[in-house]
């Protein structure tokens, strides 16, 4: 249980001058066990293992049990909203609207793998993908854990591409090896340890042609100093601070909000022995049956000493307010609208929705600068082991097109699209790609049926290669095997 954030941001690690490939891997594991500790407690936070509300020492079994029900967890907001205005849809070079890499991209299914990426870099500031598979021209992009990755840089502030990187594939037990992966710009190896630990074997040694160490680097935040950084860290004493109104408010909630009932004065029927007796306590005193109390039941007596009364309930206003202002205080430090933290959305107009977005969207422009440079660089190794050439291997014009999740209606977009087309003289086929939710496959066709109508329109005749590729072969008929191909021998 976490206890308390002494865990500064990651430092992310200059080269080292160890010489032989055994001491920098030694050396680049106790960098890996280092970082472990400030990992674990970000992750911690994410998933809602937080620091409990403070409690007196003599609290009691309900108590504590509200105390674990008070944790209210806004981290995974903190996380998944960037995440999730964070799509990427195409990628482009200048002059080419259909780069040949990008079919890696897709080949590796990396629409779906796209938010983890973005996740892990919002939870620990930084997270990584290798291009492994080299050699083949379909490179495979794998995304690798931050807790068990470190990369060594000559500049960290600066370089595209680490010197070397190593990586957790998984870690030995008592009754499995455990794998790690090493990088650099020369080769891959991948080495075996042993069950419960001990002395590293070589498994593979893979030379590749890139040039680069083949892994890529997706930072939240990263400073002039190397330090990364993520959104959890800097949010954590807000949290725990909402946990803490969270958990006054459920104490007096369950203990305090309702009118309490006395009666004073009142005494029960007398408790008789076997022999019709009083019966006295060890003091002496006459012992009397306790008066039961319900909501069922009317209290009445004769005793004209007897007094009848109510204490007025604790307002849960004030708690109320002081929770609310501590979200909105975590909506602030997270960049966040506090309309998707409290739910208070009625009486919303659209231009107010945007407006309540707008600085979100902005720290999402941030993000999405950051992350698509790492993109293209990641596409870059990609097209050199693809051997696509100087054109694309040396290309810094390319850029990744980001999906539109603003909150505006397709019918304002296509009415400003439409506008901008014909006020200011955008070509149509410019501006597609800025209508919202379209994919590289649909704006593709759409260039080749333009291509098409054009076609036709100065021919007066349907462009031959436009018929070829809309035809549809028939299937293949289905192939009956043999009675010696189902159950073997000579059947």
């Amino acid at each position: 249980m976490p206890q308390g954030n002494n865990l500064g941001a990651t430092q992310q690690v200059a080269v080292d001058v160890a010489e032989g490939l055994k001491d920098r891997i030694d050396q680049m594991l106790g960098t890996i066990s280092k970082d472990r500790g400030a990992h674990e407690f970000n992750q911690a936070y994410l998933n809602g293992i937080q620091t409990l509300p403070k409690i007196p020492t003599f609290a009691t079994a309900e108590i504590i049990e509200l105390r674990r029900r008070a944790v209210l967890n806004l981290m995974s907001l903190l996380v998944g909203i960037p995440a999730q205005i964070s799509f990427v849809d195409g990628f482009r070079r200048e002059g080419e609207l259909f780069p040949k890499e990008w079919s890696a991209w897709l080949r590796n299914n990396m629409a779906a793998k796209q938010t983890s990426i973005y996740r892990a870099a919002l939870t620990y500031g930084a997270s990584y993908v290798a291009l492994e598979d080299l050699g083949k021209k379909k490179p495979t992009f794998k995304l690798l854990s931050t807790k068990d990755t470190v990369a060594y840089y000559t500049d960290p502030v600066n370089d595209v591409y680490p010197v070397y990187a190593l990586t957790w594939r998984s870690h030995p037990t008592n009754s499995t090896e455990g794998r790690l992966v090493y990088y650099d710009a020369e080769r891959i190896v991948h080495f075996a340890v042993p069950k419960g630990g001990g002395e590293r074997r070589v498994i593979t040694d893979v030379e590749h042609k890139l040039g680069h160490c083949p892994v890529v680097r997706y930072v939240c935040s990263l400073d002039d100093e190397g330090t990364v950084r993520g959104v959890i860290e800097p949010a954590i004493p807000v949290q725990d601070r909402v946990n803490q109104t969270a958990f006054d408010l459920l104490v007096t909630q369950t203990f305090s909000s309702f009118k309490v009932r006395y009666a004073a004065g009142l005494v029960g029927e007398a408790v008789l022995n076997e022999d019709g007796s009083f019966k006295l306590d060890a003091d002496g005193r006459q012992v009397y049956q306790p008066i039961p109390v319900s909501q069922a039941r009317m209290l009445t007596t004769d005793d004209p000493q007897a007094k009848f009364g109510t204490l007025d309930e604790t307002p849960l206003e004030g708690f109320i307010s002081a929770l609310e202002a501590a979200i909105k205080q975590f909506a602030v430090i997270g960049q966040l609208p506090p309309h998707s933290l409290l739910g208070n959305m009625s009486n919303l107009s659209a231009e107010t929705l945007v407006a309540a977005m707008a600085q979100t969207m902005r720290f999402g422009h941030v993000l999405k600068t950051s992350w698509g440079a790492s993109h293209q660089a990641l596409l870059r190794l990609a097209a050199i082991d693809m051997e696509l050439g100087e054109s694309a291997e040396e290309d810094f014009t390319s850029e990744v097109r980001w999906r539109d999740m603003s909150d505006n209606t397709l019918g304002a977009v296509v009415d400003g699209l439409g506008k901008a087309a014909t006020m200011l003289g955008i070509p149509g086929r410019a501006l597609w790609a800025r209508v919202p939710n379209t994919t590289t496959q649909e704006i593709k066709e759409w260039e080749e049926m333009a291509d098409d109508v054009a076609h036709e329109a100065a021919f007066n005749a349907p462009d031959p290669t436009a018929a070829a590729r809309r035809q549809v072969r028939p299937p293949a008929a289905p192939t009956v095997p043999t009675p010696a191909e189902v159950f073997g021998g000579n059947a």
